[in-house]
């Protein structure tokens, strides 16, 4: 329909411009307008139909109800009151006025002079009666609809809408009443697919493998045959039936290393634990990520209905990329590694036992308060996202726990010299200090207060004798404003920054940091200079913990060299895979609800809690700086 073009003089037309040009905010102002000088007739009728048309397209079918019935009360031409009767049964039928609906709709089919608008209607009717819970006469009547209707839009339409109720409200007993019901053709494809996906998921092969050969001998044109026949020749190479525990990493190419480090960690776990239980035997099925597109290797793992559960991926970026295969196939996947935020909530399949940044701003931040008792906190921070993003944790869960951020100052990841942060800190060199003594006490001169709205810091004089212009024997410190500095950068920042701090008279305060302090050149850098400090980390080969103990000794007999915090990350998640095995789970659903339960689980990287999101709460290992060396502190 061509636009009408605008004219100033006349609201209505201009209504219309701004309706066809999709301006409805606009266009619903000009209409109202128009109306307040009632008109009568074909326009007064139209600018009424709009009205109703714009609420029905913003949702508000109430308030587009009453627009319509405005409408039909003004006897309007035969158009419009086709098109406003069909308005009004769109309404009562979003509106769950289902009765109502149904009268209105089986009018339009038999009255309506477009026959696009009759097949609409009968689509409406078909979605009626799932509504209603009453599938099979929904199923019956877009299958009519389907077969008999020209319009391949209305064909697409009604073959999704059948799609979705196959595949979204039928159950299993439903599901196979109709696959007896229909012998060949749609929907029977989609009734024996669904059927597929629900006793992949079961593990039950003698009914899958049933399904499938059906499927292949009625449909063998479809796309999915491939990936089916898949699954009959990993069905007929288990003969032992043994459940799988897929684990996929890249062993080759640049993320090697990394890859290595996960699978030793899983290794271990499969060395010491009983993968026989309850008659079920477990056994590991490995795939090198960096040898063909990750997508590909999973999809054949999640097609194995013997694949419990997968290891992996290392990559954040992976795990997003894995997502729709995880919910076609629902496929519980736990990535050892991946910290970007927010990854678990992607899909209800995907779980992570890694150390996030928000794992380690809150738990920081929460040691700090309620172990160290400290309150008032001044954050120093790289000018980078990840920063960023660890001082917004720190600060939100400081502020929860009733302590107070004073002063967040950043730098340059370039930066080596730091005296212009220092100073915003308060930071002031000896002589500075002794200048600024020596002038208050010559000039009378009382330092301001400290605290909420006053100094960072101020000379403390300990000791000192009046003689002539200045003060003799002058011993003084520096009092600050807050008790700690948190310091979320990596360690060779942290060790310029901490001399520095030191050289400025800031040397009382308690120093926290993150899991980039982690360096035995830490304590080289900063020798000395390091009074207190503390830092987290997601494992700690010198803790005394039991399991950690063990862990390490185990690893370093096995593989001849220590672990790291991907091998220890990895160990726990295969464990907790293992675990849900122990439980009673036989196949990948009851391994996803099984990993849901997991609490307090003590594991090498911490005790760790599965949440309801998928994510791992986690006690992390707290560790303090003490004459150069560090120790575990909790």
């Amino acid at each position: 329909m061509t636009q009408p073009p605008p004219h100033p003089l006349n609201p209505f037309l201009e209504a219309e411009h701004s309706y066809y040009s999709g301006d409805f905010d606009k266009a619903q102002l000009l209409y109202q307008n128009y109306l307040k000088g009632k008109p009568s007739g074909a326009r007064g009728n139209t600018a009424l139909y709009r009205l109703g048309n714009i609420h029905q397209k913003n949702f508000s079918c109430a308030t587009a109800l009453r627009y319509y019935k405005m409408v039909l009360n003004r006897e309007p031409a035969l158009e419009l009151t086709h098109d406003t009767k069909f308005g009004q049964a769109q309404c009562l039928f979003e509106l769950e006025q289902y009765d109502e609906a149904e009268a209105s709709l089986e009018e339009i089919v038999f009255s309506h002079p477009d026959a696009k608008k009759k097949w609409e209607a009968k689509i409406y009717l078909g979605r009626l009666d799932g509504k209603r819970l009453d599938y099979q006469k929904a199923i019956e009547k877009l299958k009519v609809i389907y077969s008999q209707s020209e319009d391949k839009t209305i064909q697409d339409q009604t073959k999704e809408l059948i799609r979705q109720i196959v595949t979204k409200n039928l159950d299993k007993i439903t599901l196979i009443r109709f696959s007896i019901k229909y012998s060949s053709g749609f929907p029977l494809d989609q009734i024996l697919l669904r059927l597929i996906s629900i006793y992949r998921d079961e593990r039950d092969l003698e009914e899958l493998q049933k399904t499938i050969t059906r499927f292949l001998q009625l449909f063998p044109e479809k796309p999915e045959r491939l990936a089916l026949e898949s699954t009959l020749k990993q069905i007929e190479s288990n003969k032992e039936n043994k459940l799988r525990l897929g684990v996929v990493l890249p062993l080759t190419g640049k993320m090697s290393l990394n890859g290595q480090q996960v699978l030793q960690g899983v290794q271990l776990a499969v060395n010491e634990s009983n993968l026989t239980y309850q008659g079920e035997e477990l056994e590991t099925v490995v795939q090198d990520s960096a040898s063909a597109p990750i997508e590909q290797l999973v999809e054949k793992l999640a097609t194995d209905p013997s694949v419990i559960g997968v290891v992996g991926p290392v990559l954040s970026d992976s795990v997003r990329d894995l997502v729709p295969i995880a919910d076609r196939y629902h496929l519980p996947m736990m990535t050892p590694t991946a910290s970007s935020s927010g990854l678990a909530e992607l899909s209800p399949y995907v779980f992570r036992n890694a150390v996030t940044r928000e794992l380690q701003g809150k738990y920081i931040a929460e040691y700090a308060v309620n172990r160290l008792g400290l309150r008032r906190f001044v954050i120093l921070h790289p000018s980078e996202e990840f920063g960023f993003k660890l001082t917004d944790i720190f600060v939100n869960e400081v502020e929860s726990l009733g302590g107070e951020v004073v002063s967040v100052i950043p730098y340059e990841r370039s930066q080596t010299d730091f005296k212009k942060q220092i100073h915003e800190m308060g930071g002031i060199d000896d002589d500075g200090l002794r200048k600024l003594v020596n002038d208050q006490a010559k000039n009378n001169i009382e330092s301001k207060p400290l605290g909420q709205n006053g100094q960072m810091s101020r000379p403390l004089v300990e000791m000192g004798l009046w003689s002539e212009d200045e003060v003799q024997n002058l011993k003084v410190s520096l009092e600050l404003s807050y008790d700690s500095i948190f310091l979320p950068g990596f360690y060779d920042k942290v060790g310029l920054i901490v001399p520095q701090l030191v050289f400025y008279n800031i040397d009382t305060a308690t120093l926290l940091g993150t899991r980039g302090w982690n360096s035995p050149e830490l304590t080289k850098m900063t020798g000395k200079y390091m009074r207190e400090g503390y830092f987290i980390d997601g494992f700690y080969a010198q803790s005394k913990r039991p399991e950690v103990v063990k862990f390490v000794r185990e690893y370093k007999n096995t593989f001849g060299e220590d672990p790291t915090l991907l091998s220890a990350q990895a160990y726990d998640a295969a464990k907790m895979f293992f675990k849900t095995i122990h439980s009673g789970a036989k196949n990948r659903l009851q391994v996803k609800k099984e990993l849901l339960q997991i609490r307090r689980f003590q594991g090498v990287s911490g005790e760790t809690t599965i949440l309801s999101t998928g994510e791992a709460e986690k006690k992390l290992f707290m560790m303090k700086i003490v004459k150069k060396k560090v120790v575990e502190a909790n």
